[in-house]
């Protein structure tokens, strides 16, 4: 048989137990629960609180140890900005000049080259024409000999002048010398000379373009970008692609969005030049408390601060701190020694010294100089978290750890009261 107390059912003979809430008083048990909660939940938040990277404290005070510096910090500034403005930029011009514009090109061995010939009236040995008599009138004329091919004793075949050593020597130049050649034996005369197909004169075009080719130069002075359009053009996107220009085993590069836009760069090509077009994507990472973290491609052939926060959705409103955004870069010694000081370990340490930006955001004057901070490929721009924002997670951990137990212990506390 079951006896009914306060609503509860139990055996007959089999007294309740007192519910331990009872024994401390409702007050007295929430209360410990809490304290106990808010214990374990800092003992969490200390062993393991979640984070995107460090605080801005920790990026300052991480620059240097005892024994070592790991990187330069810099605010950035008018200055700093400035000094940022005169960085070498890639350049074909600086590098290989813009070139002579070339009339000639010099005869090659496996050249196919051209040559007419023609003497003054009345000479007879390159044209004439016969009477009926069998006398052969003469009046003057000219001869074409066939197109033949540079030999590899670097000379050609000429009527009456023999071989003429061409290789090495400009189209011009080897019409004087066959001109020479014939001297007595025609009547005033000249010759034509030209380069009908040339592997030596020429350079070759390779990579992302529509039909990798070999362009044979002529005496207009070919360019950069005439050679890529008769490859039939690239085939990724403009701010995707890379051209790299390799002279007698010296190689430079430059965006091909750049090449575009500044006429200086579309230097002359000369023979034996490689053209190689690379699909190169430039991008940049953002890292922490953005509105969003990505990659960012440039799609333009700059891209300063300003744009690449915006197109990471700005700061994160809940998480970020204003003074703590910072752009992580390799910089080049020449700029980095600029504005670093004079004694500074890590301006010997090597081609590119690490260098960190800071941008304290909450300065007005921060936001207009973002405008003039021009990005580089591979940068990071880091955003730290707030100091708030850490509370802010330990509070959630002690909302997730304590109410359970609260929930439990206004079970307990309910059930308590019920049963007195």
């Amino acid at each position: 048989m079951l006896r009914r107390r306060v609503g509860l059912l139990y055996p007959i003979g089999v007294m309740p137990q007192r519910f331990p809430y009872r024994q401390f008083g409702s007050e007295r048990s929430a209360s410990t629960v809490l304290f106990m909660s808010m214990t374990l939940a800092l003992a969490l938040s200390g062993c393991a609180l979640p984070s995107s990277g460090p605080s801005a404290k920790q990026v300052i005070e991480q620059r240097k140890t005892e024994t070592h510096t790991n990187y330069a910090m810099v605010d950035v500034n008018d200055a700093v900005l400035s000094y940022a403005a005169t960085r070498p930029r890639e350049s074909l011009v600086n590098r290989f000049g813009s070139g002579p514009r070339t009339t000639d090109l010099r005869i090659a061995v496996g050249d196919i080259v051209g040559v007419n010939l023609w003497e003054a009236p009345p000479g007879s040995l390159f044209g004439g024409t016969m009477m009926s008599s069998g006398l052969q009138q003469s009046s003057g004329g000219s001869t074409t000999i066939p197109p033949q091919t540079v030999s590899g004793d670097r000379t050609i075949a000429v009527p009456y002048a023999g071989r003429i050593s061409v290789a090495g020597r400009t189209p011009s130049e080897v019409e004087h010398q066959i001109a020479a050649a014939l001297e007595g034996k025609a009547v005033q005369p000249q010759a034509l000379v030209t380069i009908q197909r040339s592997t030596a004169n020429s350079v070759t075009v390779t990579g992302e373009v529509a039909s990798g080719a070999r362009i044979s130069l002529t005496g207009a002075g070919e360019r950069v970008l005439d050679a890529i359009a008769s490859s039939g053009g690239i085939r990724a996107a403009a701010s995707e692609s890379i051209i790299r220009l390799t002279r007698n085993g010296v190689t430079a590069r430059i965006p091909f969005d750049v090449l575009i836009e500044n006429p200086a760069e579309n230097i002359r090509l000369r023979s034996g030049d490689l053209i190689t077009v690379v699909r190169e994507p430039r991008t940049i990472l953002v890292l922490g408390a953005a509105g969003r973290n990505a990659e960012i491609p440039f799609e333009a052939s700059r891209i300063s601060m300003a744009d690449a926060l915006a197109k990471a959705a700005g700061l994160n409103d809940n998480r970020a701190d204003a003074n703590g955004v910072f752009v992580l870069r390799y910089e080049l010694a020449s700029v980095a020694r600029r504005f670093l000081p004079a004694g500074s370990p890590l301006i010997n340490s090597g081609e590119y010294v690490p260098v960190v930006y800071r941008f304290a955001m909450k300065n007005t004057s921060t936001l207009l100089a973002m405008q003039r901070f021009e990005m580089q490929p591979r940068d990071v721009i880091y955003i730290a978290n707030a100091s708030g924002a850490e509370w802010q997670k330990v509070m959630a951990i002690f909302q997730g750890v304590a109410s359970p137990a609260l929930s439990a212990t206004s079970i307990g506390i309910n059930a308590a009261a019920v049963g007195r």
